[in-house]
């Protein structure tokens, strides 16, 4: 957009520039909150009082984590000083060194945006596999495995990012980003989510059964009462991520596809930026989807805040009092 074209006293320009405002506040607010508690996640994880954080799962959890909070240090802050600016020259474009600012938030957000998904992608599956085929869990789902996961993510999206260097234009390569990975790694998270809810809702059926009928279970009770704790936890994890992504989905389609005037324009920028909010507010929500859900995270925490180093006998039994009657 030219500044010379653009109507200084229009209401969509207004619009636009107080939605900048705002959301630049609003970011101001989740950076700090975003980077502390996933420093605490990390700092739980890394201590593991109670010795129940080892689950190859985990690393994923890790690897999530990590992702978050370099979108906290290093995507979110430069977008706060991009809309603030923008708002206090009364201006969508801006120069250096914004604009420089603006683009390396840009493309590390693509970084670690998508690999957030493909992660959380890999959460589901591994706890499809865990409560689907438990005998194969570990031979199936294994730390090595996560780990090659983990670095092809973070290997492919970067090399796609560095494409920029080879005279691919931004444009091109973020429409390409939305209709080969935001896309269709939504719609398989959608799927995925489907399939394990599915085989969520027999795994639990089987145990009330197997419960009435006073019959043992293979696996203790224990054990099942935290795969239950720990697939809510992803089922919610993927429903937030999916609700925060559509919306972007959907105005960045229309944006693409559609001729739009300068107030047309103004309009889907606008809508734009609430929708990166939204993926932003799913970002510094995923460390307090454990607290909130799951009993050792929450019991570790306190133990980690508390510089305890392990549980005495009382706590163990207190916990297992706790997680039974959960």
């Amino acid at each position: 957009m030219n500044n010379n074209t653009l109507p200084s006293n229009s209401s969509s320009l207004g619009f636009f520039l107080y939605t900048q405002l705002a959301t630049g506040i609003s970011l101001a607010v989740l950076s700090p909150i975003t980077i502390t508690s996933n420093v605490l996640l990390l700092l739980t994880i890394s201590k593991d009082p109670l010795k129940c954080l080892r689950a190859p799962a985990t690393y994923l959890i890790i690897a999530l984590a990590l992702v978050d909070l370099a979108t906290g240090l290093l995507v979110e802050p430069f977008f706060v000083m991009y809309r603030v600016a923008s708002y206090m020259q009364w201006s969508p474009t801006l120069g250096e060194p914004y604009n420089s600012l603006i683009q390396i938030a840009i493309w590390c957000s693509t970084v670690f945006l998508n690999t957030s998904f493909l992660f959380v992608l890999g959460l589901v599956f591994s706890q499809f596999i865990a409560i689907t085929y438990p005998r194969h869990y570990h031979s199936v789902v294994t730390a090595r495995r996560i780990f090659v996961f983990v670095a092809f993510a973070f290997v492919y999206f970067t090399g796609f990012v560095l494409l920029q260097f080879a005279r691919v234009s931004t444009a091109t390569l973020l429409e390409v980003d939305l209709h080969l990975h935001a896309t269709p790694i939504t719609f398989l998270l959608i799927i995925s989510c489907g399939m394990l809810f599915n085989s969520f809702h027999r795994y639990t059926s089987v145990s009330r059964q197997c419960v009435g009928e006073d019959r043992d279970m293979s696996r203790p009770k224990s054990k099942q009462i935290n795969e239950r704790q720990f697939t809510i936890v992803i089922l919610i994890l993927s429903g937030i991520l999916i609700l925060c992504t559509l919306p972007h989905i959907i105005v960045n389609i229309l944006f693409y596809k559609k001729q739009q005037t300068l107030q047309e324009s103004l309009d889907l920028w606008a809508a734009n930026t609430i929708a990166n909010e939204m993926m932003f507010v799913k970002v510094a929500s995923d460390a307090f989807l454990y607290a909130w859900r799951l009993t050792k995270y929450r019991t570790s925490l306190k133990l980690v805040l508390t510089c305890q180093t392990h549980q005495d006998e009382s706590l163990g039994l207190e916990m297992t009092t706790v997680t039974n009657n959960t």
